[in-house]
């Protein structure tokens, strides 16, 4: 019997980050996602259409156990808990890939985790097989912070969003550092508004102008006391001054403060400069998630 069905609506959202919420209490950082990043993902473009791009799994009716998040770029995030639904997840999970990476330019890629032994299984046993590239799972422990970082360059301080009249300033502080159009004014606006949304853990770099340069947007688990940062960015002409490690280290002494007990932050292996940010900051390598291809039928 078939157990997938599509998204609904924010009540779904809510099962599934409790089914997140539920995976992290067992199996620490090694879970595909962390709660903030659902409401990233899903708020993040204008473009995003969750009872087109997500599927949930259910193990019996009513009873939430996995779901499948695709993207437009033909990247598929899966997560699956408890781990022992993983052969019956897959299989269910595949076909509905299949169609949608039928309506795709793009090839399917199935992400899991290193760690998750079941769910790889099953992926290579349907005949999927990794591509090479990989998202690195970093954490870092709050017991004790990281050294301080190096003084900022004079005129620039640290510190964090004032409010709904710099939406469209922090809006283009992340365009600027990620090269992409896709978080506008209003996009940025309605993510402030999401219930897990911090204003506390909203940080960004003003520049000596007045300008903002930088941005790292902190989400709390409070239930699992982790902190993450998703995403972190610098406008191209005031890098290398060493604006991301101090707004990571701010970030960190607020989400210990509120009182979280580690930090995440996922880095695309193939991209050594934002890997080496989080690595001097004091995160190390917990678990790598792997990219699986999809051959057409």
């Amino acid at each position: 019997m078939l157990r997938l069905r599509p998204y609904r609506d924010v009540a779904d959202l809510e099962a599934m980050a409790h089914l997140v919420v539920q995976a992290w209490a067992e199996r620490g950082p090694h879970v595909e996602c962390a709660v903030g990043d659902l409401t990233w993902r899903l708020l993040r473009n204008a473009q995003v259409l969750p009872r087109e791009d997500i599927s949930l799994w259910e193990s019996a009716p009513g009873q939430l156990a996995g779901f499948a998040w695709a993207y437009g770029n033909g990247d598929v995030d899966l997560l699956v808990h408890p781990l022992e639904h993983a052969d019956a997840f897959a299989v269910d999970v595949l076909p509905w890939v299949r169609a949608r990476h039928g309506r795709t330019p793009q090839p399917a890629t199935l992400w899991a985790l290193e760690s998750n032994g079941p769910l790889l299984a099953a992926l290579r046993r349907l005949g999927l097989r990794t591509t090479g590239g990989c998202y690195l799972h970093l954490a870092l422990p709050l017991h004790a912070l990281p050294p301080s970082p190096p003084p900022l360059p004079e005129g620039y301080r640290v510190r964090a969003m004032r409010g709904p009249e710099e939406v469209a300033a922090r809006a283009l502080v992340h365009r600027r550092g990620f090269g992409t159009e896709r978080v506008t004014t209003e996009v940025y606006a309605r993510l402030m508004e999401a219930p897990r949304y911090q204003p506390a853990l909203d940080l960004v770099v003003e520049a000596p102008d007045g300008s903002l340069a930088a941005c790292a947007l902190g989400w709390l688990d409070e239930a699992n006391a982790v902190g993450e940062f998703e995403p972190v960015a610098c406008a191209p002409e005031h890098r290398r001054r060493g604006l991301g490690r101090a707004l990571l280290h701010e970030g960190l002494g607020r989400m210990r403060g509120l009182g979280a007990r580690q930090a995440v932050v996922y880095a695309f292996e193939g991209n050594p400069v934002s890997v080496a940010l989080y690595q001097s900051s004091g995160f190390t390598v917990v678990d790598r998630n792997l990219g699986h291809t999809l051959e057409s039928p």
